[in-house]
């Protein structure tokens, strides 16, 4: 069976629609732009063709200028599309050359039309124009054989090669010619484009969907990878959680057991001041035990008038409550069980340090200054823990003083209520801290002191900061050292 031109024409506008629909249903799913853009000029290319194969059932002017603005329209959109594939690198100078070529021809074409009625010479510029825009194709294919090896480049390369050849041949094939009185007549080039075209389109849309999944399966093996990795990092993340949750106990532990130490090591210090604090209170029970003992021994005395039993048994009670205060306190301090956070007066439990401090400083001949706020200060937290804070500053205090100091020894505690905060002060005027380790006095194992073992500071400072609070200090050489704590006034739950 013969077909003419116009025909096979037809048929290529067939290839266009049915290639460019196919691949939109096809990658429909995957709602993108640039197959969007692909398959619509496409389709415009179509509508141009089929206006081109209908010359004198359309009127000239759709046959001339409408199916090219079509072609341009529809080769501008599968250009773009392409290049899509090579972003992020810059397209924008390409585009510009796109434009000015577009144009340039368009103009030339309706001058050669419009102005000069040369048909022969529009239809040379036709098909060598579109042979040297369509080698684009093929360059665009190299690019990206060029970025990854692939199948759908080297079969846009191909397409894109033929496309440009054929039509080139057409336009010299014309040219040979010398003229044209219809350009529909059966020629070899003609013949040798239409098999080009129906090649060359088969291939590029081909080759456009082929690079298009072979993207796509990258990016889905990428994604892959990336949770793989992601996956990866959340186990690691998780060893490692599991890892510092080890540390963090180990940690607690240290800080445990060298609470436990610190208590040791405190407990040498006050024995002295408790055999000194308890004698005291036992000597009063003794006394006041003899003169009842006399008082009901003398049998003429007027039991019932006699005012020394009362006072007797008045003193008796007030040394015993002082000893059982000293005995309570130690315990508390020193006692090796669980937290007990409760809600207390640090004003009174200043009061129970320094009771238990009170004959070590005596005995070093040190001046206390005390000044306490005149209001109950409530906090919530561990109350022996704080005693341990209260105690170490206390004791640092009273271990500044050289034995070559000269002078008057005084330590100033001071309690005040500042932005629902406690403040608790201990100054002292002694030798103050050495310039060598002023900024690690907190850190652990470390003392300025001959008998110090560097736990004290570092300790109290874990504890307040656990109890919400801060701890600093200024110093001076020969002028003395002053710790300041700030702790939050709070009745509310803390939690450790």
């Amino acid at each position: 069976m013969n077909l003419d031109t116009q025909t096979t024409i037809f048929m290529i506008c067939f290839v266009y629609l049915i290639l460019h629909g196919a691949i939109w249903l096809a990658l429909q799913e995957y709602r993108s732009y640039q197959v969007k853009l692909w398959c619509a000029a496409g389709i415009f290319s179509g509508m141009a063709v089929v206006l081109l194969a209908m010359r004198g059932q359309v009127s000239d002017f759709l046959f001339f200028y409408v199916a090219q603005l079509l072609m341009l329209v529809g080769n501008w959109g599968r250009m773009v599309a392409l290049r899509m594939y090579l972003l992020p690198a810059r397209q924008h100078r390409v585009y510009k050359a796109y434009k000015l070529l577009n144009i340039g021809y368009f103009i030339l074409f309706v001058y050669l039309i419009q102005f000069q009625q040369a048909e022969w010479e529009a239809l040379i510029v036709f098909n060598a124009f579109y042979a040297l825009l369509c080698f684009d194709y093929f360059r665009i294919g190299k690019k990206l054989q060029n970025l990854r090896e692939s199948l759908g480049a080297k079969l846009l390369m191909l397409g894109g090669l033929i496309l440009s050849s054929t039509l080139g041949i057409r336009a010299i094939g014309v040219w040979m010619s010398g003229s044209i009185d219809d350009i529909y007549a059966p020629s070899w080039h003609q013949a040798l484009m239409v098999i080009g075209q129906f090649m060359s389109i088969t291939l590029c849309n081909i080759a456009f969907l082929r690079i298009f999944l072979e993207i796509a399966e990258q990016k889905k093996l990428a994604v892959a990878h990336e949770l793989t990795l992601t996956n990866e990092r959340a186990d690691a993340i998780q060893r490692n959680s599991l890892a510092l949750k080890k540390l963090l106990d180990e940690r607690e532990e240290i800080i445990r057991q060298l609470t436990l130490f610190n208590k040791t090591a405190g407990m040498g210090a006050l024995v002295a001041s408790l055999a000194h604090e308890l004698n005291q209170p036992l000597a009063v029970i003794q006394l006041n035990a003899d003169m009842i003992e006399l008082v009901l021994n003398d049998h003429e005395a007027k039991l019932n008038q006699d005012t020394s039993i009362d006072k007797a048994m008045t003193g008796l009670r007030k040394a015993n409550q002082r000893a059982a205060t000293i005995i309570s306190t130690l315990r508390n301090m020193f006692g090796n069980g669980p937290k007990s956070i409760s809600v207390f007066d640090f004003n009174e439990l200043v009061k129970d340090v320094l009771l238990l401090c009170q004959s070590t400083l005596q005995s070093q001949s040190i001046d206390l200054n005390l000044n306490l706020h005149p209001q109950a200060l409530s906090m919530t937290g561990d109350k022996s823990q704080m005693q341990q804070v209260i105690l170490n500053l206390i004791t640092n205090a009273s271990e500044s003083f050289l034995p070559t100091f000269q002078g008057d020894k005084r330590i100033f505690i001071q309690t005040s209520f500042v932005n629902e905060r406690i403040l608790f002060t201990v100054s002292d005027n002694g030798c103050g801290i050495s310039p060598d380790i002023e900024s690690l006095v907190f850190e652990l194992l470390r003392t300025n002191k001959e008998s110090g073992m560097g736990i004290g500071l570092w300790l109290s400072k874990t504890i307040v900061e656990s109890h919400g609070g801060q701890i600093g200090y200024t110093t001076a050489l020969n002028v003395g050292t002053s710790f300041r704590v700030e702790l939050p006034s709070t009745t509310g739950t803390m939690f450790f």
